[in-house]
This record gives structure tokens, C-alpha cells and sequence, in this order.
């Protein structure tokens, strides 16, 4: 049997999370201990390992109960489903990238002066071609991720000063190297 510290070592998952998912009925414990903690059996911690495969590869969790629910024959039309989802979303984020790209390409160079022109702004610019915040900081970090360059110039674009845009930097940097670490963990 399992506590609900070791589900969240082994998942990576919080107590919040398994607590929030025992609530709508992904999870539930099998038993107490005589301390009155939650016990887990075998069966649960591989239902937790789906939970997490079909979270991690974006299946709402009201679909997830759905799938796992003994009378559920609908796993495929779920699937299905979601990746159409996925697939749109990566179409939206690919046409905001290119009106983005267009939008830089139509602005004042890097060197010439902003003149009030800052991150508002550029939202606000931005809404009545569909892109909200959300949208923005989704670009924002791919770019971040892919081409710390490019990151660096649309920081200088957004006006911020060399010490702010230093500081960011070493931060990328630091996240860089981490994730570089855990790739190499991971082979």
C-alpha cells in the first residue's frame, strides 16, 4: 500500500493534486492506516500513472474520468477529440506567430526610439487581431525557449533596460541549463 506521499513522489503530482482528484472520483484510497492516512493499493498507483499519461497529453480531466470509468467505451472518440482540440490550438498559435512576424516586420527597428510604446500597448495592439495575453506570453516563451537572441531583441524592442534585460537573460540562461541537465538525465 501506498500513502499519499509516496503517489506524490512516484507521480511528481502534489498532495492538492491526488486530494483534488480523489474529490471528482479519478482516485480513491483503498484504505486508512491506523494514523487515519490515506492508503493506496497497486491498482490505484497504475490508475495514477494513466491519469498522468492522458493528462500530459492534454485530456481535460472531465474527459479522463470519463475514459477510466468502467462503462466508458468512448476512449478512442475522446482521443479524437482532444487531438482535434490540440490541432487547433496549434493552428491559432501558429497564425498568431505569423501576425506577430508581421507586426515586427511593419515596426521601427530595435535601434529607433519606442516613444511610449510598451507591453499594454502592444496588447492592446494586438486584441482586435485575436490575440489576447494568454496568447502573447505563449509566444513570448517559445520564443524565449528557441532563440534566446530573439528574446533578447523583442525585450529590447518592449523597451526594457540592459539591467532588466540582463537579469531575464541570466534567469534563461539558469532555465536553460536545467533543462539541459534533465535531458541528459533522461538518456
Amino acid at each position: 500500500m501506498y500513502t499519499i506521499r509516496n503517489l506524490c513522489e512516484r507521480s511528481g503530482l502534489s498532495r492538492t493534486a491526488l486530494l483534488y482528484y480523489e474529490s471528482i472520483g479519478l482516485l480513491r484510497a483503498e484504505a486508512r492506516s491506523e494514523s487515519n492516512y490515506r492508503l493506496y493499493s497497486d491498482d490505484s498507483a497504475e490508475r495514477l500513472e494513466k491519469i498522468c499519461t492522458y493528462r500530459d497529453a492534454g485530456v481535460p480531466l472531465a474527459d479522463i474520468v470519463q475514459i477510466l470509468s468502467y462503462e466508458s467505451s468512448e476512449e478512442r472518440e475522446i482521443l479524437e477529440r482532444t487531438l482535434h482540440m490540440l490541432n487547433h490550438k496549434a493552428k491559432e498559435i501558429k497564425e498568431s506567430q505569423e501576425k506577430i512576424a508581421s507586426l515586427l516586420h511593419q515596426a521601427p527597428s530595435v535601434d529607433s526610439p519606442l516613444s511610449g510604446v510598451d507591453v499594454r500597448t502592444i496588447l492592446a495592439s494586438l486584441a482586435p487581431l485575436g490575440i489576447g495575453e494568454e496568447v502573447f506570453l505563449q509566444i513570448h516563451g517559445a520564443i524565449e525557449h528557441s532563440s534566446p537572441e530573439g528574446h533578447q531583441s523583442l525585450m529590447k524592442f518592449l523597451g526594457f533596460s540592459e539591467d532588466e534585460i540582463n537579469r531575464v537573460m541570466s534567469g534563461t540562461r539558469k532555465k536553460s541549463m536545467e533543462v539541459k541537465q534533465n535531458d541528459q538525465k533522461k538518456t
